[in-house]
């Protein structure tokens, strides 16, 4: 049983003293000056005391005053660099999780199907479709039932038109459902300025008027109370500074 424990623990520094070597030879593969500080900190504060317990403490007694003292602090050093490592760890992942988020919100395009009708959904009942700020989206076309069918009662024989308000809808669907970041509503907002843009270029409206188109879309978008607090919220907790895009406007030729 002894043989057993002492063989585990060599194990154990072995295993330590691996560790502890690819993080230092880690310091002169990183790429940028703060990774490369933390790694040298790493080194001399934690790696370099946890060899000396491990296969020197014996051997140098005369290190043993300074260890008593020192070892406080290198608990400490641990914590900290543990926690560390926890939040970089959560960061990565939530920076990961956010484009995973823009990338589906970017991949979202209204379709010429979209535009001439052949996936309009049912009339949804208003209860159930006013229950939740999503709301019911049968066709899974991320612009929601009733303001899809809105927007063909008003302009039935216009696919111009109809082309650029659903993509507006759309824009404000996935605003409403997808930003959980400033980086996810950056997204949504470029998405919702070249739809303003096409609403402009579809129907040569002036600016007043154009405004005026957006504010009807706004108004059958945000016809509850919930759906007006989520929008507001949204602004109010992620809004920051973007360059608004430049480009084609439209995700479907108007001119076509």
């Amino acid at each position: 049983m002894n043989t057993f424990l002492t063989s585990l623990i060599r194990l154990g520094k072995v295993l330590v003293l691996f560790i502890l070597a690819y993080f230092f030879v880690g310091i002169f593969f990183v790429q940028n000056t703060t990774q490369l500080i933390i790694g040298f900190f790493v080194a001399i504060f934690i790696t370099l005391p946890t060899i000396y317990v491990f296969y020197f403490k014996e051997k140098l007694p005369k290190l043993t005053k300074i260890w008593k003292i020192y070892r406080i602090f290198y608990v400490i050093f641990i914590v900290l660099y543990i926690l560390g490592f926890a939040v970089g760890v959560w960061h990565v992942n939530e920076v990961k999780k956010s484009q995973n988020t823009i990338d589906f919100i970017n991949s979202k395009k209204i379709t010429l199907d979209d535009v001439m009708g052949k996936n309009l959904p049912p009339v949804p009942g208003q209860k159930l479709n006013d229950s939740t700020i999503a709301g019911i989206d049968a066709n899974n076309n991320y612009i929601r039932d009733d303001v899809e069918l809105a927007i063909f009662q008003k302009y039935p024989n216009s696919a111009k038109i109809r082309a650029a308000e659903l993509q507006y809808a759309q824009a404000l669907q996935l605003e409403l459902t997808q930003v959980d970041s400033s980086e996810t509503l950056v997204a949504v907002m470029k998405k919702k300025d070249s739809a303003y843009f096409c609403i402009g270029g579809s129907q040569k409206l002036s600016l007043n008027d154009l405004n005026k188109a957006e504010e009807e879309i706004v108004a059958i978008a945000l016809n509850t109370n919930e759906r007006e607090k989520r929008h507001a919220d949204v602004f109010n907790k992620y809004m920051t500074g973007y360059s608004s895009p430049t480009g084609d406007d439209c995700d479907i030729n108007i001119s076509n």
